[in-house]
């Protein structure tokens, strides 16, 4: 555990006289008009800012702009499925394997997400992100032009593994370019475009299918790609801090702890099936779910024996249990899960008391997606500020209260539609959460351990968004379960029904 942690909250985030390697990103930025003065071991975020050029910032904006083409595509199609899924399940006569449309996605991003990080610390920012958004147009091409429902599948885990790159690797540059105390700020306009690509996907998806038919809604995705590919290419040059540049390909794999990733991945995929098919596909009780089970505990021993034997490991263990990430991890995990719940029953509930139509229904998530806008922008602004992370951190987990509480004692049968707004402050408190633990965790570890922290984070968040969805799914199919006995009760029917 790091001395970081009896520090105050701002030491790392605010300029001080103490040396913080953090705070040289922006003399690090590619090729500058005129060469920076180069950092020493005595740069602080002052001497940072005097010794960059002027055109620092604007290079920074440059770059960014760059990547977040990516962060709107990937999270565009994200949601762009789940207009397409039930048309391409119906083409190709395979209902029962619709939803695998989405679970393969959302299974290989789980996979991928802790990988990247120490990847990237091996063969670069560039080259991950670059790899990244190659996955990505392979799978969405090859989804667009399968011509059977297990190939659309193949090349769905394709697009996800890809996408699990093209956000994280984002987040993980930004810390890399800009001073800590305004990552928050850069990742609230990261979190504004993933917004705004999961709000507007399936509407581009329902356009584009019923217009064109729904391999155009994977296939017009690709030029796109294509183009964020060069752009990266060209416009992306950033020097990447402890890559040996003299070291050559096959000696950066044998430090690749192959090994441990198999075992990782292997645990991350269990946990996910388990959430995925418990209680919705099959019994939590059921043989299948026992036998995941089981792989899930084995392969967990197995990534912990070789994080303990190996030289650099994959995850290294010491990272799991510090402080500053295992708390904005839980932190993530359990606002996403929470959040990923009522944003998946919201539709569902106006559905069935309003008689809404599905886009109707789907207009009602419209307060949350706002308070996920404002949210971010607010925490990222306040940490900016005032150096103080915890602050947001603290306060989220309240409004998501608030918000659930609203919605349990004033969401009935009778419900005005203005009250959909009770859903905002569990947005709001979303992106708060999103923006402040991820500085946290950065602020908490050494440099070079970021990467993997942060993708680590983005692994509890994905696998929050998992457990919620399934836990969601589960309740409310029980509790409709229940209602239904209930009302049938004493109907000769009953049975039947």
């Amino acid at each position: 555990m790091s001395g970081t942690e009896n520090e105050d909250e701002r030491t790392s985030l605010l300029p001080n006289d103490q040396p913080n390697t953090l705070y040289r990103t922006l003399s690090r930025i590619s090729e500058p008009a005129e060469p920076a003065l180069p950092p020493d071991d005595t740069d602080t975020n002052a001497t940072a800012n005097k010794n960059s050029p002027a055109s620092s910032s604007a290079n920074v904006w440059a770059t960014l702009s760059v990547l977040l083409v990516g962060v709107f595509i990937s999270q565009t199609d994200a949601s762009l499925v789940m207009a397409v899924y039930a048309k391409v399940a119906s083409e190709f006569n395979d209902l029962d394997s619709g939803s695998w449309l989405m679970s393969a996605y959302i299974l290989a991003q789980c996979v991928a997400q802790p990988l990247y990080g120490k990847l990237s610390d091996l063969f670069g920012r560039k080259a991950l992100l670059q790899l990244s958004y190659i996955l990505f147009a392979v799978g969405t091409a090859g989804a667009g032009l399968s011509m059977s429902m297990g190939a659309v599948i193949v090349s769905r885990a394709v697009q996800g593994a890809g996408s699990a790159g093209m956000l994280a690797m984002v987040s993980i540059i930004i810390t890399d370019l800009v001073p800590m105390n305004e990552v928050a700020v850069f990742r609230s306009y990261v979190n504004i475009l993933a917004t705004s690509g999961r709000s507007c996907g399936g509407v581009i998806g329902g356009l584009l299918s019923s217009a064109l038919g729904w391999r155009w809604a994977f296939l017009i995705q690709v030029p796109f790609i294509l183009i964020a590919i060069i752009l990266v290419q060209l416009k992306l040059r950033m020097a990447d801090k402890g890559v040996e540049g003299s070291e050559r390909t096959w000696d950066k794999l044998k430090r690749i702890d192959f090994i441990g990733a198999f075992f990782l991945c292997s645990t991350i995929l269990a946990v996910c099936l388990i959430l995925d098919l418990g209680g919705r596909k099959v019994g939590w009780t059921s043989q299948s779910i026992l036998v995941f089970g089981g792989i899930a505990v084995l392969s967990a021993i197995g990534f912990v024996i070789s994080a303990l034997c190996a030289a650099e490991p994959i995850l290294p263990l010491r990272l799991l249990t510090h402080y500053a990430v295992f708390t904005n991890s839980l932190m993530v995990f359990l606002q996403s899960s929470t959040q990923a719940a009522l944003t998946l029953l919201i539709p569902v509930f106006f559905q069935v008391v309003k008689k809404a139509s599905v886009a109707e229904a789907g207009a009602y998530l419209i307060p949350a997606f706002t308070g996920n806008l404002l949210g971010g922008l607010t925490s990222g602004y306040w940490i900016k500020r005032t150096g103080l992370f915890k602050v947001p951190t603290v306060v989220a987990p309240m409004l998501t209260i608030a918000c659930m509480l609203l919605c349990l004692f004033t969401w009935h049968e009778n419900i005005s539609s203005w009250r959909a707004i009770v859903s905002l402050p569990g947005g709001f408190a979303t992106a708060m959460v999103s923006s402040s633990t991820f500085v946290g965790a950065a602020a908490g570890v050494e440099h070079e351990d970021v990467a993997v922290a942060a993708s680590t984070m983005y692994l509890l968040m994905n696998l929050g968004a998992v457990a919620g969805i399934s836990v969601g799914s589960a309740v409310f199919e029980d509790t409709l379960r229940a209602g239904l006995v209930k009302a049938v009760e004493g109907r000769d029917d009953g049975k039947k029904v």
